[in-house]
């Protein structure tokens, strides 16, 4: 993997934007939009989405505590759906470590939880989707194999905008 150099005028700027609130959450979508939010975590991205756009939305997160803060936090609104399995380019049980917003499979930690995995296609033909506006991705390291199996399998295609957070590869120690 080559070096990747930060532009630090860049970073700045996002910041001076707040980025976090502005960027990451402008796109060309409305309330008929379908969005999935892999790694919804807490649902603070999803949220966000709904008061700017009020879309269809899809929400993938493994981690069952999180997860049904989710279920409580949207129960009351219908546009929103949930899945608690972790994504993957395959199907698969699996184990993550605990360490709140950086819980991982890939970063060994003290606490682990044992997740069903399932991959895109499957995911999509549950929520029997076949056209998604926008896919959000961050799934702490497990970004980069499943965006190699979305393109390798050409599902790809389906998803009209993707936004990811990469997180810095990493492997487990042992």
């Amino acid at each position: 993997m080559g070096n990747l150099t930060l532009n630090h005028n860049e970073i700045k700027r996002w910041f001076a934007d707040k980025g976090d609130f502005t960027h990451n959450i402008t796109y060309d979508l409305n309330e008929e939009s379908v969005i999935m939010d892999l790694g919804g975590y807490t649902g603070v991205w999803a949220q966000q989405m709904i008061d700017k756009y009020n879309p269809n939305v899809y929400i993938v997160e493994p981690i069952s505590s999180f997860y049904n803060g989710m279920v409580n936090k949207f129960k009351d609104n219908k546009k929103v759906r949930l899945l608690n399995i972790g994504v993957s380019n395959k199907n698969k049980d699996g184990v993550i470590y605990l360490s709140g917003d950086g819980t991982s499979s890939n970063i060994k930690g003290d606490q682990t939880v044992n997740v069903k995995f399932k991959d895109m296609k499957t995911i999509l033909n549950e929520w029997e989707l076949d056209n998604v506006d926008l896919l959000q991705i961050n799934i702490e390291g497990d970004e980069y194999p499943l965006l190699e199996h979305l393109i390798e399998t050409k599902l790809i295609n389906i998803f009209r905008n993707i936004q990811i957070q990469f997180q810095k590869l990493r492997t487990l120690e042992h």
